[in-house]
């Protein structure tokens, strides 16, 4: 085992770093040396925010003069691939943000690619989750009976128009105004890779998916349904245009058991039926944890000489074949019409007291 500590090196600056870099700090057995960002400004903020010596503008320089031991790929989803082929290239273990690669097909190609000369471990981090950890100890104790059906909600409120007139997740992710596949790609990816942690491997069944706001030609809107080996059926719903509820809402979870029944909403988790239970958690503390946890486990993994990650990019696959196969499933996002006019109930006929 190494007694060094390994030399980080982190490719992007953007919204998401802040949770990397705070991890990186907690973290045992590595340190960050170098940042990297196209905007040197960006690289350099960050680089004074968290107390790194060296900036660069241009990912190619830094991996040439650095003599890194791995790299945080915090990059947008299309610059992936050349990241995690660049870093190969210098021998650079990567560890990457998701999805690995805006496509399983691409994904493939990637891997194939790349082959043994690095691992390589996807930061789908949300499966470290304190609360999803202590739903997978609960069926994996067989506390729940047979499950019968799940549902995992993300509503949230990020592609509303502010009363300052801004959308939140375009001043944070201004290039998913560009994307043909928002949601799915981007935030419910995370929510498919949950349920296969936790009900194994999963089949699409249908979707359909939908787009209110003006500033997108991709999706805010979708519902997957999706069936597990056992027969149960898993409902994955988000939205990005949920009015009253936060820009950065957290799942709610609801699973149906034979035996016992649970519900996840605003960090309480609720067992019930034939017993009860009660946890409640800090969503804030839960978020940077598994941030915290992720890149701890990818550290300790180097550390050990191998790439036996539990989020590998192998395992990444997986998530990904579920995403193309949702939006073969949708095809293009239908457009609600007279979504700002209010309508009357329908009048229900035939009915009896």
């Amino acid at each position: 085992m190494p007694e060094r500590n390994l030399r980080i090196g982190v490719l992007g600056c953007g919204m998401i770093s802040g949770n990397h870099f705070q991890a990186w700090q907690q973290v045992q057995g590595a340190h960050v040396v170098a940042v990297c960002d196209p905007l040197l400004e960006r690289a350099q903020q960050r680089a004074q925010e968290f107390g790194i010596e060296t900036c660069y503008q241009d990912s190619a320089q830094m991996l040439k003069h650095e003599q890194l031991d791995a790299v945080d790929i915090i990059t947008p989803r299309q610059t992936h691939a050349s990241m995690i082929e660049l870093a190969a290239a210098h021998g650079v273990h990567a560890l990457c943000e998701k999805p690995l690669c805006p496509t399983h097909e691409e994904a493939q190609a990637l891997l194939a690619g790349v082959g043994q000369r690095i691992h390589v471990m996807v930061n789908e981090n949300w499966r470290y989750r304190s609360y999803f950890q202590q739903i997978a100890h609960w069926l994996h104790e067989g506390r729940l009976g047979q499950v019968v059906q799940a549902r995992i909600a993300l509503w949230r409120s990020n592609m509303l128009r502010r009363a300052d007139g801004l959308v939140t997740s375009l001043t944070r992710q201004p290039f998913l105004a560009h994307e043909a596949h928002v949601l799915i790609a981007e935030s419910l990816i995370h929510e498919l890779d949950v349920a296969r942690a936790l009900f194994g491997e999963l089949e699409v069944v249908a979707c359909t998916t939908g787009r209110v706001s003006e500033h997108l030609i991709g999706e805010d809107n979708a519902v997957l349904l999706l069936r597990s080996d056992e027969g149960g059926s898993v409902v994955l719903d988000g939205s990005m245009t949920a009015a009253g509820h936060a820009v950065r809402a957290p799942d709610r979870v609801e699973i149906a058991g034979t035996r016992c029944s649970l519900v996840l909403e605003g960090g309480v988790l609720r067992l019930f039926g034939a017993e009860e239970q009660t946890l409640v958690y800090d969503e804030d503390e839960v978020r940077q944890a598994c941030f915290n946890d992720s890149i701890q486990h990818f550290v300790d993994c180097l550390q050990a000489g191998h790439g036996n990650f539990w989020t590998s990019a192998r395992d990444q696959l997986g998530s990904l074949r579920l995403m193309d196969r949702a939006y073969a499933l949708a095809g293009a996002p239908r457009t609600y019409q007279g979504a700002d006019r209010p309508s009357a109930p329908p009048v229900i006929t035939n009915w009896r007291a």
